[in-house]
């Protein structure tokens, strides 16, 4: 029965990834989009660090401390985004709703397993305005890059333990361009991009022990430079707009030769102080390398990558966790703040990117399980060189099922 939960569940799962619209920002038409947040709600309310976890919550951003479980984990989590966006004297807005990732953990002795699908990048953009030719415009753009992952983890030696990830990226990106001259026909160009490809992540932690509540965890994390393939479409029509009505014709396929590039490699160094069941306090920087990355379909003038960084600290603190008299002293209080440089480069100016957030876990049972609540508040971008800056809210909301499934059990 646990089986055929868990592969519906990700069946469902999959096919409303491959759909949804994960993102509106006016920078999701580079590239492949913007890079989601792959993590758990709670190490996302930490400013998205990846080096904490416990025996009964695992971290899917750090397969090596799948090798730490005692039990297994269902974790599902989604979030509401509201964004502004400035340019100049204008303003607008918008905003998207996703489901963030679904995954499921699974402890095996001195191994663990983790496996799920999280969105990896997202595309979400409209746009309005006079073209070079002097034409009206719309341009649009949605779509997903999905990312299926197996990871695995071992403890080697103490606090000593090594993981490694194996990840499949698959979706579909799509550019519509509606052109208005001054005429009944109109002209729209649809631009189509089928990514696939695998990419890995290795990764290494090592726990100290200062006493025995108290210990100092260092982590290592590099994902590898991943060749990711782009099969492009294009599709040219005219179409007419009457009485709210839309009609297209002369449709034509135009051949846009397939793209093939890497993803960036991504080293990420962090190291924090744990006191058991109590608190944790850490900090960890990124390296990026973005100089081979390109868009999909097309080099872009005045649009340049280069390597990318990011600085995180965070951490959390549980009151009394196992208080009897009082429901708020078990529950956890998380904050975190980010700095990062996307590796983006528009007109000379590079893209930026800040984060402060907060969060809390509610005990759902005299058990592990967990109802994860999240704010996230920050800004990318600038106005700078006619650029837009965007200020924005993360809502988020996770649940994380935590038990010995896997158990025998025993009649007299």
């Amino acid at each position: 029965m646990i089986k055929k939960i868990i592969i519906s569940m990700l069946l469902l799962v999959a096919g409303f990834a491959y759909a949804q619209e994960s993102t509106s920002s006016p920078y999701s038409t580079h590239g492949l989009g913007i890079t989601n947040f792959r993590g758990s709600i709670a190490n996302r309310s930490m400013g998205g660090l990846t080096l904490y976890s416990d025996p009964f919550t695992p971290n899917i951003q750090n397969p090596a401390l799948y090798g730490g479980l005692k039990t297994t984990a269902l974790g599902v989590g989604g979030s509401y985004k509201t964004a502004t966006f400035k340019e100049g004297d204008a303003e607008s807005s918008g905003k998207a709703t996703t489901l963030d990732y679904l995954t499921l953990s699974i402890p095996a002795g001195k191994f663990g397993f983790g496996f799920g699908i999280v969105p990896y990048r997202s595309v979400g953009f409209s746009f309005e305005g006079i073209n070079g030719a002097g034409f009206q415009e719309t341009n649009t753009g949605s779509g997903n890059v999905n990312r299926a992952y197996f990871g695995a983890g071992v403890k080697i030696h103490k606090g000593f333990k090594l993981g490694a990830e194996f990840q499949y990226n698959f979706g579909r990106l799509e550019n519509i361009v509606t052109q208005f001259p001054d005429s009944s026909i109109n002209t729209r160009v649809i631009n189509q991009s089928d990514i696939q490809g695998v990419s890995f992540t290795f990764s290494g932690v090592y726990d100290l022990d200062v006493n025995e509540e108290t210990l100092f965890r260092v982590s290592a994390v590099y994902s590898n430079s991943a060749s990711i393939t782009s099969e492009n479409i294009q599709q040219i029509s005219a179409v007419e707009f009457e009485d709210d009505q839309e009609t297209t014709s002369n449709e034509q396929v135009v051949d846009i030769a397939d793209r093939s590039f890497n993803l960036p490699s991504r080293l990420t160094l962090g190291g924090a102080v744990i006191k058991k069941s109590k608190w944790f306090v850490g900090g960890e920087a990124y390296l990026e390398d973005n100089n081979d990355y390109q868009d999909r379909i097309q080099s872009r003038d005045r649009v340049n990558y280069a390597k990318a960084y990011g600085v995180k600290v965070g951490g959390f603190i549980i009151p009394k966790y196992n208080s009897l008299t009082s429901y708020f002293q078990r529950m956890t209080y998380r904050v975190g703040l980010r700095y990062e440089r996307l590796g983006l480069v528009i007109r000379g100016e590079d893209i930026n990117e800040f984060g402060t957030s907060f969060g809390i876990s509610l005990p759902v049972s005299q058990g592990y399980s967990s109802l994860d609540l999240g704010v996230e508040l920050g800004s990318r971008g600038t106005t700078s060189a006619g650029l837009v800056k965007e200020n924005f809210i993360n809502l988020s909301v996770g649940l994380s099922l935590s038990d010995k499934w896997f158990r025998k059990r025993k009649f007299n």
